[in-house]
């Protein structure tokens, strides 16, 4: 019997890492043992609260409360590899507290697709709703329709929906650089090497569901996240390529996403569409960042926590 661990990363959203918890003890555990590690990095005392809740003789499912202390999404995700790795445990799936698994075979299919293709990472994709749990036009903008194949491998993953074999934890850890501590990237950047290791990434059709708070539907916020996301791009392979190939490959994209952006947003005029007119600076914004990220320039990406 495989033994798996959900990991689970949070910062003061005890109400959205209630509602992940009551899914994920839901989850079918046919042939696999699961337990879910819960990382606090505020040392939240409702936060542990809605863990205790889950600590009760009923639950099959073990909940586990860990606090990290360090501040920041590096040194949590890095813990809960930690833990990950004192367990007699074979895979270590990744979840975000503002998500939870669209159907109770989710991590079922993320194990199995593992284990058939051998293959030491499984990713899915990400469905966005907003706090009503219906769509707008901010939900489209950042998780568009999916268009990946089942079985596709895949160069780019990220942790929002991960499954990590014991063998490329052990060769990888720690996993995520500091460096990355506050600005955001660090599992981008993580994907570039274990792509260098040679470990592959497969995917499989098990989404999550990510619930995109109104605080957050606003110009202002996707053109910082348009920016971080540039910055955080051309830092990530600066720390892993040479330089000179890392400067083409990122003035070649800046004028891809220059162009793209202000192509939607000459297209939003025509048709008064908001998420294009959003989306095409977006688009701008993430070309810029890819430019800045070469000066030095690092955006904090959580210095306001958003959601509840």
């Amino acid at each position: 019997m495989k033994q798996v661990v959900i990991g689970v990363i949070t910062y003061k959203r005890p109400s959205w890492l209630k509602r992940l918890v009551s899914e994920l003890i839901k989850q079918k555990t046919d042939g696999i043992k699961c337990s879910v590690i819960v990382v606090d990095n505020a040392n939240d005392p409702a936060t542990k609260s809605v863990v205790d809740s889950f600590c009760v003789p009923e639950n099959s499912t073990p909940v586990a409360y860990k606090v990290e202390p360090v501040r920041g999404i590096v040194a949590a995700r890095n813990r809960v590899v930690s833990e990950f790795l004192l367990l007699n445990a074979d895979f270590l799936a990744f979840i975000d507290d503002d998500e939870w698994p669209e159907n109770d075979d989710w991590l079922m299919k993320l194990v199995n697709k593992a284990l058939v293709s051998e293959t030491d990472v499984v990713t899915s994709h990400v469905v966005s709703v907003d706090e009503r749990l219906g769509k707008n036009w901010a939900t489209e903008i950042l998780y568009p329709q999916n268009h990946l194949e089942e079985g596709q491998y895949l160069t780019t993953f990220y942790t929002n929906n991960l499954l990590l074999s014991r063998h490329l934890l052990k060769a990888m850890h720690p996993c995520f650089d500091e460096r990355f501590a506050m600005t955001g990237a660090s599992d981008y950047h993580f994907a570039l090497k274990c792509q260098s290791k040679g470990f592959k990434c497969i995917y499989t059709n098990s989404p999550v569901i990510e619930e995109f708070p109104d605080s957050r539907a606003n110009i202002k916020w996707f053109c910082r996240r348009g920016f971080r996301s540039g910055i955080g791009y051309t830092r990530a392979h600066l720390f892993e390529e040479p330089f000179g190939k890392v400067l083409i490959k990122c003035i070649a994209l800046s004028l891809v996403r220059f162009l793209r952006g202000g192509g939607l947003i000459l297209k939003s005029l025509l048709t008064m569409n908001k998420a294009t007119f959003v989306d095409g600076l977006f688009r701008i914004c993430s070309g810029a960042g890819t430019i800045a990220g070469f000066l030095g320039i690092k955006h904090n990406e959580y210095q306001h926590t958003h959601g509840r």
